[in-house]
Parts: C-alpha cells; structure tokens; sequence
C-alpha cells in the first residue's frame, strides 16, 4: 500500500514539474483542438476575405486549404488558393498569387478560452506585414 502511494505522489510531482517547466500556454497548445469556421475577414479591410477549411477540424494539428476574396482595390488579392497546416494554435499557410508569387503568413490562432477552442482571431505575420483575421 505505501508503495502504491510512493507512485502515485511520483505521478503528481512529475507532471506538476512538466506544468511548470513548460508554462501555461505551452501545455495549452499541446493539448489544443481547433474549430474552424470559412470565412474570414481581414481587419482594417472591408469586404477582404480569407477563406479557411480543413479536412482536419476537431484534430491537434493538420492541413488547412482555401481562397482569399474579395479585396477591395488588388486585383493580386482575390480568388487566390492557398494551403498550408496547423499545430495546436500556431498556423501557417501559403497563398499562391498571379505571376507565380507566394506569400507565406504564420502566426497563431485566438480561440475563445481555453475551454471552448472556437478560434476567433488570427494575428499572422508575413513579407508584406501583418494580417489580423476576426474580429475588430
């Protein structure tokens, strides 16, 4: 019986060790499933939108697809395809514009809490600069 309770104290300090070691949002991460929606806006740009699906929603990590739409003035920027992956909230993806250029944006993803991993931002970082996704 000591034995048992030898154990089951080991268990509880060694995970308590890895809480601290690894800090809050690093644990968060690793046990985060997302949930995505379709439709993006791009914030500061009305009517811009980035389109996002996933054969892997409700998994840890996986592959994302989709387009980006209806941006106002850049004709560059509409009905492009893009592709690219998730890992817990880290995302990135690659948008594949006319004349063969890519852009490549990563960033994380905002869910709503931590019990409930509706995503509701993007903040992403890229060549062209940043690109926020969600709402204002």
């Amino acid at each position: 019986m000591e034995t048992l309770n030898v154990i089951k104290k080991s268990i509880v300090i060694t995970f308590a060790s890895i809480i601290l070691a690894c800090g809050a949002e690093t644990l968060a991460a690793i046990v985060f499933i997302p949930a995505f929606t379709a439709g993006w806006p791009v914030v500061g740009v009305p009517d811009y939108t980035i389109n996002l699906q996933s054969d892997d929603e409700g998994l840890e990590s996986g592959v994302i697809f989709g387009d980006e739409s209806n941006h106002p003035t850049d004709a560059d920027k509409q009905f492009n395809t893009l592709d690219g992956s998730f890992n817990g909230l880290n995302i990135e993806f690659t948008i594949n514009r006319p004349n063969d250029v890519k852009m490549k944006y990563t960033g994380k993803m905002i869910p709503i809490s931590d019990e409930n991993h509706t995503i509701i931002r993007m903040e992403l970082n890229s060549s062209e600069g940043a690109l926020v996704l969600g709402s204002e």
